[in-house]
Parts: structure tokens; sequence; C-alpha cells
């Protein structure tokens, strides 16, 4: 199931279309020689449309969203417990609960409420003083983010105004060419290739054959050339009406718009080096292809004649470069025909690799499907999350609670890993989609008097504040990462951690003390991970 939106932000455009040149470039590097020529300009082309088209296709190919969160708007979700005997949207609370108070810290997140009151529900409250630094912090970003706006958009105007500078450069240069409308060597063989409304031109001002213009393009040839030469004007032409035929001059103008926004960008200087490279080499192959091994070499000594003098490759128009000569005379003496299954196979992998390329990004979206679901019949609760962006019809919220509920609510094992194999399964069938594009996010859902009693066998247990003892010593840093439990009290003796079995069922604890240096690190750990 394909899902388009044209949403996708600026930044991801780059990031994606940059993962997309670097993988180009390794095909290139590995199977250049033993494809088609006419492959890599098309791989190219819908890299240019993920650099220009802000369109988001979500596939089961998409590759995940970065979590770039500086860059895109975030709020707290807000979500409503579903049980089942309710099955309705009740008071809303946050999964991530903090107590904060003069001894310390607090979270207590295997509380999870039962709303028909069989499980209590500890709501946890938020309060944060002003902090300076944050403010600063922010303030800093503010100016440094509109730093790189003026930066980039400086470097935008100056390429542009650089490109635009090259191309009225050409124009003047070009102005004074004289139509060749009365050499019956040019008319004829043009007429033979089909390409007779094509005019051409020859100047003075350039010095190897070039094609300009879009909606009509004209070719131009330097005055130098022999036309005397048959054979040599035979060639030239035949390549030069290959670029206009493919209409290479508008994939060079798209590629010039690629350059003028993504300036700042090293991968798409890369990229149109290569372009300009890879459509010489296409059409050098569209063209050989109707040409028998003698004419072949004749073509590649025209191509070096016409070479010896040629400047380099111009962003602009298509013209013969003498930077890639060698490399093209040499693909030009090794050509060789390609069969009907390697064209095929060409055909499918061009196809293939569009196609993942196409859907290998999508724009940022909410991930989760969901509330947060549990049982009384089960252990364990959660929510779920889709893992790309997709449309899943109507009231697909309530769908997925029904079935998750459904599920938990006849669990018999108790192991998550097959509960989040039969939920993905089941919503799988109910939305027509992929398994894997549905991810369950359990945790333990107990009451308090069974985390007790499971703590008690651990030598566990709550003072009057409400903090966890560990044999009756204060814990500073309590942690208990399956249950999503965690306490912190600055005055604490000593640092304790529950280990559980796959199934959520405590079996150990694991002690750090003053003085070891784990117990020094554990703080250390914890600020960070704030």
């Amino acid at each position: 199931m394909l899902h388009f939106r044209m949403n996708m932000p600026f930044v991801y455009m780059a990031l994606y279309g940059s993962i997309m040149i670097v993988l180009v470039l390794l095909l290139r590097a590995a199977l250049k020689k033993k494809l088609p020529g006419f492959v890599f300009p098309v791989l190219w082309g819908v890299v240019l449309l993920r650099l220009l088209v802000p369109f988001s296709l979500s596939s089961p190919m998409s590759l995940p969203v970065p979590a770039l969160s500086f860059l895109t708007e975030t709020s707290a979700w807000q979500e409503a417990v579903v049980h089942e005997d309710s099955f309705a949207a009740q008071d809303q609370w946050q999964d991530a609960r903090v107590l904060e108070g003069t001894a310390g810290e607090t979270g207590m997140a295997e509380d999870r409420a039962d709303m028909a009151g069989e499980r209590s529900e500890t709501v946890a409250v938020s309060e944060q003083g002003y902090d300076r630094g944050e403010d600063l912090w922010n303030v800093s970003f503010l100016y440094g983010k509109n730093l790189l706006q003026f930066l980039y958009l400086a470097g935008l105007a100056g390429v542009t105004g650089f490109l635009g500078w090259q191309k009225y450069s050409y124009a003047r240069r070009l102005k004074g060419s004289f139509l060749m409308e009365h050499n019956e060597t040019v008319n004829t063989l043009l007429r033979e290739m089909d390409m007779g409304h094509v005019l051409v031109f020859t100047s003075d001002q350039i010095a190897s054959p070039l094609v300009c213009g879009l909606r009509n393009p004209r070719i131009y040839l330097p005055t130098r050339m022999d036309f005397q030469n048959t054979l040599l004007l035979r060639h030239v032409l035949a390549h030069e009406t290959m670029h206009v035929r493919r209409g290479d001059n508008w994939l060079k103008c798209v590629m010039v718009a690629a350059l003028a926004l993504h300036w700042y960008n090293p991968l798409v200087w890369i990229l149109s080096k290569c372009l300009a490279s890879d459509l010489e080499a296409a059409c050098d192959s569209a063209v050989l292809a109707n040409y028998g091994e003698e004419e072949r070499k004749s073509y590649a000594f025209s191509l070096l004649a016409m070479a010896v003098t040629g400047s380099r490759t111009t962003l602009l128009y298509s013209a013969f470069s003498r930077t890639e000569v060698e490399k093209r005379v040499k693909g030009i003496l090794h050509y060789r025909k390609a069969t009907a299954f390697v064209l095929a196979l060409a055909l499918l992998f061009t196809l293939g690799s569009t196609v993942v390329f196409a859907t290998g990004g999508q724009a940022p979206f909410s991930t989760r499907l969901t509330a947060y679901c549990f049982s009384s019949n089960c252990r364990w609760g959660g929510y779920v999350q889709i893992t790309r962006d997709i449309a899943l019809g109507k009231d697909a919220q309530a769908r997925a609670e029904g079935i998750v509920i459904s599920v938990l609510g006849t669990d018999k094992a108790g192991d998550p890993g097959l509960l989040e194999e039969k939920i993905r399964t089941e919503l799988a069938e109910e939305f027509g989609v992929e398994k894997r594009a549905f991810a369950m996010d359990f945790s333990l859902c107990l009451d308090q008097e069974e985390i007790e009693k499971e703590y008690e066998a651990l030598g566990l247990t709550q003072g009057e504040d409400g903090f966890w003892l560990y044999q009756n010593e204060p814990i500073r840093i309590f942690h208990d990462k399956m249950l999503g439990c965690w306490q912190t009290k600055e005055d604490g003796a000593v640092d304790v951690s529950v280990q559980r079995d796959r199934l959520g069922y405590a079996t150990s604890v694991t002690v750090w003390r003053q003085g070891e240096r784990e117990f020094e690190e554990q703080i250390l750990l914890r600020e960070a991970a704030r």
C-alpha cells in the first residue's frame, strides 16, 4: 500500500537525496561497465526528483524517519487508557510520570490505571522552575538558526547569480552564430536522422559542438570544424541529435536547479559531474547501437578529433568534453550491443531501483496508533505504533484498540513476543497492509499489590515517604526498566536495578554501593540520559 503526500520538509529532502546519491555512486562504481548507458541517467533523474519535489511516498520499503526533533515541532503525547471493561477514552495521563519534591524525584510508571476501579493510578505532576541557562540556550539557538538561514540564502543568491552569469555569457558568445540553412550535407544528414526540424548554427566562439535550448533545441558547431569531412560531420550530428531526442538539456536544467538549491552539499556537485559524464556515455551507447564494428572505431576517432581542442564540460548545455574523452573512447572500443536478456535485466534493475529510491524516504508523521491498552487478564499492556506514514481508513484507532484488547484479554502464555506477533498479524489482516507496518510497545501492567509482593521477595520495601528501600537502606537511584519505574533520592546509600526474565517476572537485583565505580557512574549516566 502506497501513501502519497506533498509534505516533505526541505531538510529531509536534502538528507534522503544525499543518501540516494551515495547509493547511486556505489552502484555506478560496481555496475557501470555491465549495464546499458541509459540506466544511470534515469537513476540520477530520480535523485533530482527527490532533491527538488517535496513529495512523501510511503511504502513497505520506506526508510525510518530520522529523529531530527530540533527541526520539527513536537508536542507531548496525551493519551487515554483503554481497558477491556470500558473500552473508551478516559481521563488523560502522561506516559512519562515525574514527581518532584524536596526529598528527591520519583517516577512510578508501573501504576497503570484501572478505570473500572480494579487498579489504582498514580498521576504524576511536573513542576518546572525558571531555568536561565535553558533560556539563554534557546536564544542562542534562535540566533544560530537565523544565521544559518541568512548564510543559506546568501549562498543561494551567489550560486544562482553565477549560473545566471554563465548563461548570459554563453548567450552572448552564441549570439553571432550563423545558420547553416544552405549546407546540403548538413541538411541531408539531418533528414536521414529524421531530425530535419533541428536548426544547426556555426560559431567561432566555441571549441566543440554543443546543444542549446529547451523548447527549440539548436545544435552549434565550431567554425574550425572540417565540414568537408562527411563522416566526421555525420558522427557529430548523430551524437548531438541524440541529446535532442533524449531531452538531455531538460535534465541538465533540473540539475542546475538542484545545484542552486543545494549549493552547500558537495554530494550534489559530485552528482552534476557524474550526470554530465553519464549523459555523454548514454548518447554514445545509443548512437553505437546502430553502427557496425568498423564504424564504431571511426566514431571513436571522430570523438577524439573534436575533443582535442574541446572545452570543459558545461553545466548548462550538452557538449563534447575533453576531460571525459579517454573514458568514452575506451567505452566505445569495448562496446558490445546489449542482448535482449541484458536489456530485460537492466530494465528490471532500473525499475526496481527507481521504486526503492522514490519510496525510500517519508516525511515526519505521528507514530502512535492507539492509546495505552491493557486487560486484567494479562500482565502486559501497551500501545501500537505505525512504522511508516500510512492511511488506515475510518476509525483506525478504535479498530486497532479493539484488536489489541481482544488479544490481551484472551492471552494465556504471557509472552510479549507471542502477543506482539499475534497483534501485528491481526492488524495486518484488518487494515490490509504488511505486518511490519506495526510495532507494539509493551510494558508490564501490574497493580501495586503485585509489585510489592515481587519486590518483597528481593529485599525491597517501600518507606513511609513512598521511596523504595533495599534491606532497609535508603536507595539513591532505583530502576526497574521493564516495569518502567525509576526513583531518585539525593541522600540514598545504594543504587538498585531490578532484573526481570522474558515474561516479566522479577528474578534478581543488581546493587551498587558507595565507593564502587558503578555507583559513581550511575548519576553521570542518568544526567546524560536527561
